[in-house]
């Protein structure tokens, strides 16, 4: 053979191997294959629907879940005084969104309800308890504005005439006093959402106001309360989802800001917070007895949970494969595949919706890759891939250091120490999750089980 030929050979092989996968992506797949790509395109839309906010996706997937937890922060609500403060705690994903907004609209007949995510109005790495404030206070000048509830002049200048920026890109956009009022909300919601520096400008006008913006807000709330005959309920969700430095500083350093509106409202908070003391001190020192637990579904019980041939509580189990299956349809996914997928979970909504999205990319791919193929289905070995990309996202984020600490919470369902940074760490990061008996218990996420697996760190 001369010198050469083999790697001529590789590359035309090669070079046709590319040009016939290009040919294929140029004619398109097939009018089946593109009918089936259709059908795990709007699943993996559908599994994005968390959490339920609007009333078209509530109707057509809700399935009742963490009923008597909200039933339960409903009727402290009600007992509570008119200026009570709620904290509700969970680990991310868990749910505590679709329950949040159901709680919402439950309180609507007796209540004066103001619901929105902090992260659909600002950056989540700059809040603070002034722009948190500040949020609220726009929240309730924009509920009012729609109701057509007057408002004094000095509220809308002190919140909206702040920013000599802001009131110049306004002051030509609209010629009434309501439809001028509009133009600056949206402005400042705009900038409060964009802007850095329109930001730090609002920390540095309001720090040393704190009483006077509190006192905007309350007015505001009495304004509403009094053409509405109802108490203001103001509930803001996603500040669970803030990083722990975040999470100290606001409901540590600056608690009695935070908790100074008089009126109710209820905050959010990660689980893995509940586990740093000196938070709980300053909640604790301002009346809060114990914040309300959104725990991770569990599947097993303590002394079960890592007995292979142990069966998962059928009550539980049965509510994920009814969210899986009204966002998945059962044609596109074995039935053995479909209860792997809810085990994988650990017991987490989110990471449920993750594993079935994965699934639902790894079928996309291969009916481009592969198309005429009548087997693209999310089976056993679909489900191996898709494990084994989340199986890699955990591990980049998990320090040679913290392995020692997961095998030895896999094998004891303890923690030698809840309050240490690596603990909470993993806690925060799902690694680890937190469970409810008569006492708590932890374990490891499945798919980081099957990581110490491959580490041969368990057998």
């Amino acid at each position: 053979m001369i010198k050469g030929l083999g790697f001529l050979h590789f590359a035309s092989t090669a070079r046709h191997r590319l040009e016939a996968v290009l040919y294929r992506g140029f004619i398109g797949i097939g009018w089946h294959d593109q009918a089936l790509l259709e059908r795990y395109q709007q699943a993996y839309k559908d599994l994005d629907l968390f959490p339920l906010v609007e009333s078209k996706t509530i109707e057509q997937f809700r399935v009742d879940y963490g009923l008597p937890v909200m039933v339960r922060l409903k009727r402290e609500i009600e007992a509570s005084v008119k200026n009570g403060k709620f904290i509700f705690a969970g680990h991310r994903g868990c749910g505590k969104s679709t329950l949040l907004k159901r709680l919402a609209i439950e309180m609507q007949p007796n209540h004066s309800v103001v619901f929105f995510s902090i992260a659909d109005l600002i950056e989540m790495s700059g809040i603070t308890h002034v722009n948190i404030l500040y949020a609220i206070a726009l929240k309730l000048l924009s509920q009012a504005t729609k109701r057509s509830i007057p408002v004094a002049e000095d509220i809308k200048q002190s919140l909206l005439g702040w920013n000599t920026t802001v009131r110049t890109q306004t002051s030509s956009q609209a010629t009434s006093g309501e439809m001028a009022l509009g133009a600056d909300i949206n402005v400042v919601t705009a900038k409060l959402q964009q802007e850095k520096s329109f930001r730090d400008e609002l920390e540095k006008t309001f720090e040393k106001r704190i009483s006077d913006l509190v006192g905007k807000c309350d007015r505001l709330a009495a304004a509403i309360q009094t053409a509405t005959k109802k108490p203001i309920l103001v509930i803001i969700d996603d500040l669970d989802k803030l990083d722990l430095p975040l999470v100290e500083d606001i409901y540590r350093n600056n608690i009695k800001s935070l908790f100074s509106p008089q009126f109710r409202v209820v905050f959010t908070i990660p689980v893995s917070a509940v586990q740093e003391p000196q938070v709980m001190g300053a909640l604790n020192s301002e009346g809060i007895v114990r914040p309300h637990l959104f725990p991770v579904a569990k599947f097993f019980a303590k002394v079960n949970c890592h007995k292979p041939d142990a069966e998962p509580v059928a009550k539980t189990f049965d509510v994920f494969l009814q969210v899986l299956a009204k966002r998945l349809p059962n044609e596109l996914v074995d039935p053995q595949t479909a209860r792997q997928i809810v085990l994988k979970s650990g017991g987490v909504m989110r990471e449920l919706v993750r594993i079935a999205r994965e699934c639902c990319t790894e079928c996309m791919v291969q009916l481009e890759i592969e198309p005429d193929s009548d087997s693209v289905k999310i089976n056993a070995e679909i489900l191996t891939v898709a494990l084994r990309n989340l199986r890699h996202d955990f591990a980049r984020q998990i320090g040679s250091d913290l392995y020692a600490l997961l095998v030895g919470v896999y094998k004891t369902a303890e923690t030698p120490d809840a309050s240490s940074k690596g603990f909470v760490k993993l806690l925060h990061g799902l690694m680890v999750l937190e469970y409810e008996n008569d006492a708590l218990w932890y374990d490891v996420h499945p798919i980081v089980v099957d990581l110490l697996k491959q580490k041969n760190l368990i057998e």
